[in-house]
């Protein structure tokens, strides 16, 4: 019983509750089967206990209406305990029933003794969703407080001897693009910061300063590699220390960590990336800072940042490493003659988590790259070493579809728009999608350009090009259960086929007939709000579906690579509490309500 406990404790409200209100529980509640058809509480009756389920199914029903479904981890009955009143509807149990039963004399000292137990009966959904959110934030906290030093937090360390003359150290610094400077004693290690410098600038000739050494603060305040960040926070703060030298278990210098990266870290580690991709002398800078962006992501979700928020920052992000990738590999000659450009998600700049890789170059017209093949190999291997897979469709530079010149992307979206094909249509889709993130971008905005006069031209393609959004059937079925459409993957649904790829499509068949130049989804979306083509209170309630798609999915893959397994689309339903459930139906319905929305506009019906 006491682990079956444990399991309640974990879900919402009862994880609210105090130590000493669960040895109540654990004295008092009861573990009660009930066979399938068993009626529990019938309608105009009064409740005298609170149910919570460990397995099996109770319908609430309104005569033959049925209004509610109740799975594992639900509970049911509180309201109407709390409120002394009859309830409304029949709770029969559709699937054998294991419960506990909590009394109503401790259910009601529980709500007595917590007023945020007993608030949360009464909360609405995005109140709920609020608490969920709050309790991951604590969660990554306590991760947070355990954290240590590691080299991937720190800047590299410029040392130079104490007799170095102060112009040659500067130098060094200046050519390493170094935080700080550390100066090699006979004992120890003394630290230059721009402070210092300010001091030989002011001070040289009057006291006649010429050696590294006469401007270091000495000895140092350090801390050993593997120190605790939260310990090493206060005795930065505490020492008004910005630059921290960090030292191996020889004592030698290892790195310097600065106060701006820490707080970045604790924040959400997105300057500290940013910074280290900028600063990357060579292709394994970019891809060592890279490789961090998981845990960065990981950090925003469980503080409960919003997705829409986390794909803005790791969009950001990404941005400026292919920029730096673009600068790196690229060729001088390139730099004006060529642009590269973002695909799918990530042109959308809603990529969270690593996906395929999605990118194609224009080149200038009459413009004959050197070593074409063999730099472009070099980009996408540079992808495959931060850990984007190849995309299996081949949508990537290292093919010759997708690397050519500006002319020969206008004969392409010529025939894609006047002699379309299920491939032309993916192909479109692709390029209308796309961000220009280095290079010369003046060659794809010309080409995104043509490409919406020339849609704007040949309205009738639209209708086709927007038929695609009934490819796929919602998981929502009869009496709004969840059905799972694919047979390799029980009792769980596929919510990028089920609703995301439906709402993506549609608002780009739609911003692409009232030429809306952005990419992103959410801000399609506020385009479409300003051209007056759907109301702010369409355009929120679709946003936040969006919203709500986009974080169930980015749960969902965490947790799988948590698990050592491939992360997909894939949403398992026995994860999930009836708050969420309900949460995501919620979100599929609109998504259904849009696709009729869109089918309605471009007289699908009539499409052939």
């Amino acid at each position: 019983m006491i682990a079956l406990l444990d399991r309640m404790k974990e879900h919402l409200p009862f994880s609210l509750l105090e130590q000493d209100e669960w040895k109540a529980i654990e004295k008092s509640a009861q573990i009660v089967y009930y066979p399938e058809g068993r009626l529990l509480i019938t309608a105009d009756t009064r409740p005298d206990r609170l149910y919570y389920i460990i397995k099996g199914i109770v319908e609430a029903r309104s005569g033959e209406e049925l209004i509610d479904l109740y799975h594992q981890d639900d509970s049911f009955g509180g309201i109407e305990l709390i409120e002394d009143q009859e309830a409304h509807c029949d709770y029969r149990v559709s699937e054998e029933l294991i419960c506990y039963e909590l009394p109503s004399e401790l259910f009601l000292e529980l709500c007595s003794s917590n007023d945020t137990f007993k608030s949360y009966f009464f909360s609405s959904i995005v109140e709920r969703i609020d608490m969920i959110k709050e309790r991951r934030e604590s969660a990554a906290m306590a991760e947070i407080m355990v954290a240590r030093i590691t080299r991937s937090l720190l800047h590299a360390a410029c040392i130079v001897e104490a007799d170095t003359p102060i112009v040659e150290a500067i130098g060094r610094l200046e050519a390493e693009r170094a935080a700080a400077l550390l100066v090699k004693n006979e004992e120890g290690y003394g630290i230059v910061t721009d402070r210092d410098l300010r001091k030989y600038i002011l001070q040289r000739e009057e006291e006649g300063l010429t050696h590294i050494s006469q401007i270091q603060s000495y000895p140092i305040i350090s801390v050993s590699e593997g120190e605790l960040l939260f310990n090493v926070q206060l005795l930065m703060t505490g020492h008004s220390i910005k630059h921290l030298p960090v030292l191996d278990e020889e004592g030698e210098a290892v790195g310097i960590l600065t106060l701006i990266d820490l707080l970045s870290y604790f924040a959400s580690q997105s300057h500290l990336i940013g910074s280290q991709i900028e600063k990357a002398t060579d292709l394994e800078g970019v891809i060592d800072a890279s490789r961090q962006i998981d845990t960065m992501i990981r950090a925003l979700h469980f503080k409960g940042v919003k997705a829409r928020y986390i794909a803005k920052m790791v969009s950001e992000i990404h941005k400026k490493m292919y920029t730096r990738l673009f600068e790196l590999i690229f060729p001088k000659s390139w730099h004006e003659n060529a642009a590269l450009l973002l695909l799918g998600s990530e042109g959308r700049g809603e990529q969270i988590l690593r996906t395929d890789q999605d990118n194609a170059v224009v080149f200038a017209e009459e413009f004959e790259p050197e070593k074409r093949e063999e730099i472009l190999l070099k980009f996408t291997e540079a992808l495959d070493a931060i850990g984007f897979p190849r995309c299996e469709g081949n949508v990537m530079v290292i093919n010759p579809k997708w690397a050519k010149d500006a002319a020969a992307y206008r004969e392409d979206i010529r025939n894609w728009i006047e002699a379309p094909d299920g491939e032309s249509m993916m192909d479109l889709a692709i390029f209308y999608d796309a961000y220009a993130v280095a290079g010369n971008v003046g060659l794809f905005l010309e080409l995104r350009d043509g490409l919406i006069e020339t849609a704007k031209g040949h309205q009738t393609f639209l209708p086709h090009f927007a038929r695609s959004i009934e490819s796929f059937e919602s998981p929502i079925g009869l009496f709004s259960r969840f059905v799972s459409l694919d047979k390799g993957h029980k009792d769980e649904i596929e919510i990028k086929k089920g609703a995301l790829f439906a709402l993506i499509h549609g608002v780009r068949a739609l911003a692409l007939e009232f030429g809306v130049t952005k990419t992103n989804t959410t801000e399609r979306i506020k385009a479409l709000n300003r051209l007056e083509y759907m109301s702010r209170s369409d355009a929120t309630d679709l946003i936040e579906a969006l919203e709500v798609l986009n974080n169930f999915r980015l749960h969902a893959r965490l947790e799988k690579i948590d698990q050592g397994r491939v992360p997909d689309n894939y949403i398992a339903l026995e994860h999930l509490s009836k708050l969420e459930k309900d949460t995501l139906k919620e979100a599929f319905k609109m998504v259904e309500q849009f696709k009729k929305r869109v089918a309605y506009h471009f007289h699908l019906s009539m499409v052939r």
